[in-house]
C-alpha cells in the first residue's frame, strides 16, 4: 500500500511539475514554453521535446518562473495608422516666393512667404487653398516714388489662392522626383495673379523638400483708375509634409 502511495505521489508531483511550465516573452512576440535552466546574461530552456533553446538577454522580454499561463497583449485601443505612408489625406506646405515681373517697360520684384493646406488625392494631384505675406519692391525708383505719392501698389500685400500639385512620376522608389504646380488667387491691397511650372521634390514620400521654377503673370495696378498686366518668373522653395 506504501508503494502504491508513494507512486501515486510521484506522478502527482511530477504532474505538477509539467504544468507548472516557465514561460520565456520574446521581443519578436513569440512565446517560448519550458523549464528555464539559465537565467543570467543568457536565458536557457528545456522544451518539451527535451531540446534546449538559449536566448540573449537582449531578445527577452519577460521570464516568468513556474507559471505556464502565456499572457496575451492587450487590444491596442486605436488603429495604427503609418501617416507617411498613405496615398491619401491631408497636408500642408510652407513655401518662401521670391519673383521678377516686369510691365509697360518697368520692372518690380516681389518677396512672399506662404503656408498651403488641403487634401491628396495621390501622390499625382494635391488640392490646397493657401494664405501668405508678400513684400513688393521697385525697381525703378523713380516710378516707385510716383506710385507712392499716387498710394497704387500697396508694398505689402496678403495673397489668398488656390493651389494644385502633384508628381510627374511616382516616388515610391525615389528620393527625387519632378513635379507641377500651380497657383491662381487674389491678393489683398494688390490684385489677381496666378502661376504655374514644374519643380523637384526631395526626401521621402509624404516628408520632403521642395523647389520649382514658374511662370507668374499679376494684374498691376498702374495708375489709380487704371490696370496692367505683369508677367515674370518666380521661384518657389519650401518643406512639403
Amino acid at each position: 500500500m506504501k508503494h502504491v502511495l508513494l507512486l501515486f505521489m510521484c506522478c502527482f508531483m511530477f504532474a505538477a511539475f509539467l504544468n507548472a511550465q516557465d514561460v520565456i516573452y520574446l521581443n519578436n512576440g513569440n512565446v517560448v514554453k519550458g523549464k528555464v535552466v539559465k537565467n543570467t546574461d543568457e536565458v536557457s530552456v528545456v522544451v518539451k521535446s527535451g531540446e534546449t533553446l538559449t536566448y540573449r538577454k537582449a531578445e527577452v522580454r519577460e521570464v516568468q518562473i513556474g507559471n505556464s499561463e502565456v499572457k496575451t497583449p492587450k487590444e491596442p485601443k486605436g488603429k495604427y495608422v503609418d501617416y507617411s505612408d498613405l496615398d491619401k489625406g491631408w497636408w500642408c506646405a510652407v513655401e518662401a516666393h521670391a519673383a521678377g515681373l516686369w510691365y509697360d517697360d518697368h520692372a518690380m520684384g516681389a518677396f512672399a512667404l506662404t503656408f498651403t493646406n488641403g487634401y491628396r488625392f495621390s501622390e499625382y494631384l494635391k488640392i490646397g487653398v493657401g494664405i501668405g505675406a508678400r513684400y513688393n519692391l521697385n525697381h525703378d525708383n523713380d516710378y516707385a516714388i510716383y506710385r507712392q505719392l499716387h498710394n497704387i501698389q500697396a508694398p505689402m500685400s496678403i495673397p489668398l489662392f488656390v493651389n494644385a500639385r502633384g508628381n510627374i512620376i511616382s516616388q515610391k522608389s525615389r528620393m527625387c522626383v519632378p513635379f507641377w504646380n500651380a497657383d491662381i488667387g487674389y491678393a489683398i491691397l494688390d490684385n489677381f495673379f496666378f502661376d504655374a511650372g514644374v519643380g523637384f521634390r526631395v526626401g521621402a514620400k509624404r516628408n520632403n523638400f521642395v523647389m520649382s521654377a514658374n511662370f507668374m503673370g499679376q494684374v498691376i495696378n498702374y495708375e489709380p483708375d487704371d490696370t496692367d498686366f505683369g508677367s515674370g518668373i518666380l521661384f518657389k522653395i519650401g518643406y512639403e509634409f
